[in-house]
């Protein structure tokens, strides 16, 4: 067996769980398939532990983890430890699967099949967007829950993420919200708003006349849902993202970036402002916000962590008696605010230092190399976090995607480094 072959194979499970991610979330299986796929990638890590590289800026991420474990000391009673123990377990399994993907990109697998596994999830999203907002409460009940409804176990979070719906429906706004393949439609904002600009680089970086006109398709396919979904975190998302890649291609001198934002723009309002109905909705989303229940979790949130700065509570806290809060746990409207109260201030400091070290060695040596639309999502997270969590979708695409970027940046500094030694001999 050559040894791209054996690359392979150490990853099968990490495709598997990408390339087949609507089966795992018609099982209702999706989220735990994570902690299973970490298993057996953290024993090939295990086994080659000898030869294996801990990546640019995962020391800070280990911390991080670190933090979680020791932040469980701060749980005030069992009823915290399951959302801890849920949480700490997707942290985990996505660093281990993201340690893995560096290695094996690193050791020579090509990074646009790690690239292509991404874009699979969020194509599949994407089109899977479709029947929930052409049908009202399209649903159906996957085995995992009826087997959980048979052995009597009742619990309102578990429900929503074994209970596969295809979309939303908000009465306020009189629309259906996608979100296929996640529990809520924020879920699905947030991932398909993260793996929009991994969408947009294989497109760039597509070989074929089929593979482009197959993700150009994509890419307008995503639009309608995207704008559909009233998904304002997606929105800005995308925005923060397409204007970090035009910014570093302009200062590279690459103005080419900026003209095909402004024509998709215009072309997109122009969409909008010609479909009555969408321009209806998209107009209630923006008059009627309902931001003030976020705003009530939010100084909730600063308040606990103020309380407990360091270590935090070890998971979001009970909202009870907590007016305007809609019963929502305190410390669950984004990572940002789940970090705080959950890990305290320092957990946040630890969280946000990983991800902008992680970021940093992976930026692409030119403005100019397609990589920066990888990059951007390091960015994009930074600014999710605020508004929507992130766990486990948008963090393992962005350090995945931000892996392929960061083996790309070393190569091509070996090789400049190469080449100076050579003429200088």
């Amino acid at each position: 067996m050559n040894e791209t072959a054996e690359l392979r194979r150490a990853l099968r499970p990490v495709a598997a769980l990408f390339l087949l991610y609507p089966l795992w979330w018609a099982l209702g299986v999706q989220v735990p398939a994570w902690a299973l796929v970490a298993v057996p990638v953290g024993m090939w890590l295990l086994l080659n532990r000898r030869v294996l590289v801990l990546p640019p800026g995962y020391l800070a991420l280990l911390l991080f983890l670190g933090w979680v474990g020791i932040s469980a000391v701060m749980l005030s009673g069992p009823r915290y430890l399951a959302a801890y123990g849920f949480r700490l377990v997707l942290y985990t399994a996505v660093v281990v699967i993201a340690v893995a993907v560096w290695n094996v990109v690193h050791r020579g697998l090509p990074g646009r099949t790690v690239v292509r596994w991404v874009v699979a999830l969020w194509g599949a999203a994407v089109l899977l967007a479709y029947p929930g907002i052409l049908v009202n409460n399209l649903e159906f009940t996957s085995p995992l829950e009826a087997l959980l409804r048979v052995v009597g176990f009742s619990d309102p979070f578990v429900t929503a993420l074994t209970h596969p719906e295809f979309s939303e429906y908000d009465g306020l706004y009189g629309s259906p919200r996608p979100s296929p393949l996640f529990a809520y439609t924020n879920d699905w904002g947030a991932a398909v708003g993260i793996g929009f600009p991994v969408a947009v680089h294989a497109l760039v970086t597509a070989r074929g006349r089929g593979e482009r006109l197959l993700l150009g398709g994509l890419v307008l396919a995503s639009v309608p849902p995207i704008l559909v979904s009233l998904n304002r975190g997606c929105w800005i998302t995308i925005g923060v993202a397409v204007a970090y890649v035009v910014a570093r291609r302009a200062a590279a001198g690459d103005f080419r970036a900026l003209a095909a934002v402004v024509v998709g723009v215009v072309g997109i309002v122009g969409s909008v402002l010609a479909i009555e109905p969408v321009r209806r909705v998209i107009a209630a989303r923006f008059e009627y916000g309902n931001t003030s229940t976020r705003a009530t979790l939010y100084e909730a949130s600063w308040s606990l962590a103020l309380r407990s700065p360091l270590f935090g509570w070890g998971a979001p806290q009970s909202s009870a008696g907590l007016a305007d809060s809609n019963d929502v746990s305190i410390g669950t409207h984004g990572q940002l605010w789940t970090i705080l109260v959950s890990q305290g201030i320092a957990g946040v400091v630890l969280f946000i230092g990983a991800v902008l070290l992680v970021w940093w060695h992976a930026r692409p040596l030119s403005g100019r190399d397609p990589d920066v639309w990888l990059h951007a999502t390091g960015v994009a997270l930074l600014v999710q976090i605020a508004f929507y969590e992130v766990l486990p979708v948008p963090l393992a695409v962005t350090l995945l995607a931000l892996a392929v970027a960061g083996v790309h940046r070393r190569r091509a500094l070996d090789h400049s480094h190469t080449r100076k030694v050579i003429t200088h001999a």
